[in-house]
């Protein structure tokens, strides 16, 4: 279907890639802009030429089912299929465009979808004319692309790209997709690609009943997000009070939704599943690949030795990646390590994973740890989530019990250890009896492994420690001592 990107389709409105007006009237949804005021008005025509009238995301019974994996990833495990469900709601971003110069017509042409299935997922667009008669367009399904290299069973993410037109200045474009995996879970308040006049989320649907167990984490800097609905009225609803210009991915305030966990110990260690996949699957030691005598078996008085020579490969050999894009995915492994071994380049989660492979290998007994390194994005110690964080890290101890963290994009530092710039900052620590239990772990499931991963009794024992980076043993003394008393 994408060998030669050529193909057009005649289709009905819903789930069409292509609509027409004679087929799917629909009413007009305007295009104010009146909102914004002529400085942003003049941002926004000359940089990105389009302007989000109203960009949306709600539960609706759009879409024929295509992904109902939301019941899962909030805890109703048992609650039935993620596909041809017709009768399930699912996430649905709508979006509107207003078109201001001709920039905006080219910048407007082309829109992506995030899904876990290989069938293309539906799509609806609408085009209409400034003076509101609809217009004929064109949808095309261009390319799908794996967002990952995963081996997995149950799915990975994809992305397919758009082609729309022709557009005009002054069209008003609507655009309706679903939203899959745990991108169902979070909302962005503006773009990258377009100016934004209005945002809003609502969590759940009217029918649904009150879920007293959810909670929402809101990062937004300006504060121009709050929260509509009535405290403690369900469904929630979180809206945009301001206009914005396009921002940098990270300066762009956003809202996630996940299930109330009571506490840190609460989460599981299997948040690391798929990234213990990618460290243990595969050969990395070889010509063209790791050097063998850096995953040798190592003598307990050569520890820290052997950590600092392996730190120093790394940093040499391993040239780091950008990160992935997706919110979800930043910290993880985008394929196994033995593929990295191999092409000596990946992001921050392909090092990370790596450098625990070759440690496992030498008998050093390494954790996994997942850091909250982000300085625009507060660490909320009232929200237990995994969401918080954005790094992977290796964590391992020498012979002496010192720790030393091995940390992509940080030069190590033998004297330095725990780093200077992580001091203070909170991480995940996962013990090392729960991966000496799981070395079969790695069903690769990874839209349920990184949300839904609390269980409300405390687990025994605790499977991660939250940590203060550098101050761990003075915390484990005053937990000890208050379990004495």
């Amino acid at each position: 279907m994408f060998a030669k990107g050529r193909r057009f389709f005649l289709l009905p409105c819903l789930l069409a890639l292509v609509v027409t007006n004679s087929s799917c009237s629909r009413r007009f949804p305007g295009g104010d802009l009146s909102a914004l005021d002529q400085k942003l008005l003049g941002i926004c025509r000359d940089g990105p030429g389009a302007v989000a009238v109203l960009d949306e995301r709600y539960d609706d019974y759009w879409g024929n089912g295509y992904d109902t994996t939301s019941y899962l990833m909030l805890g109703e495990e048992e609650g039935g299929s993620t596909t041809g469900a017709p009768t399930r709601r699912m996430a649905v971003h709508h979006l509107v465009l207003k078109i201001v110069s001709p920039r905006g017509t080219k910048n407007a042409s082309t829109f992506t979808v995030e899904h876990y299935r290989e069938k293309v997922p539906p799509v609806e667009v609408h085009l209409w004319a400034a003076d509101g008669h609809e217009k004929k367009v064109n949808v095309q399904a261009t390319r799908t692309v794996p967002l990952v290299d995963w081996p997995c069973e149950n799915g990975f993410p994809r992305q397919t790209t758009f082609r729309i037109g022709p557009l005009a200045v002054g069209d008003i474009v609507e655009i309706i997709k679903p939203v899959s995996g745990p991108n169902q879970l979070i909302w962005h308040f503006g773009s990258s690609r377009f100016c934004v006049q209005r945002s809003r989320v609502v969590f759940g649907h009217p029918d649904d009943e009150y879920r007293a167990d959810m909670q929402a984490l809101v990062v937004d800097a300006s504060g121009g997000v709050k929260l509509t609905s009535l405290p403690g009225e369900y469904p929630l609803t979180f809206e945009l009070t301001r206009p914005l210009p396009p921002l940098s991915p990270e300066r762009i305030p956003f809202v996630l939704l996940s299930p109330h966990c009571p506490g840190w110990s609460n989460l599981r260690g299997r948040i690391f599943k798929t990234a213990l996949w990618m460290a243990r699957a595969g050969k990395v030691t070889g010509r063209k690949q790791v050097n063998p005598f850096l995953a040798s078996s190592v003598k307990d008085n050569q520890k820290a030795r052997r950590i600092a020579t392996l730190a120093s490969w790394m940093n040499r050999s391993i040239h780091l990646d950008p990160a992935p894009a997706t919110y979800w995915y930043r910290w993880m492994p985008v394929e196994p390590a033995f593929k990295t071994a191999s092409k000596r380049h990946g992001p921050p989660g392909n090092w990370a994973v790596l450098a625990f492979r070759v440690l496992e290998d030498a008998g050093l007994k390494p954790r996994l740890a997942l850091i909250h390194s982000n300085p625009k994005n507060p660490f909320q110690h009232d929200i237990p989530t995994v969401a918080q964080m954005d790094t992977l890290a290796v964590v391992v101890d020498d012979e002496t019990g010192k720790t030393h963290w091995l940390v992509p994009g940080i030069e190590y530092q033998p004297e330095d250890q725990p780093p200077g710039s992580l001091r203070g900052k909170k991480a995940l620590l996962l013990e090392r009896w729960w991966l000496d239990r799981e070395q079969g772990a790695g069903r690769c499931q990874p839209e349920l492994e990184t949300t839904f991963s609390c269980q409300i009794s405390t687990p025994e024992p605790v499977e991660l420690q939250l940590v203060s980076i550098g101050y761990e043993e003075q915390q484990q003394q005053v937990e000890r001592g208050a379990t004495l008393h």
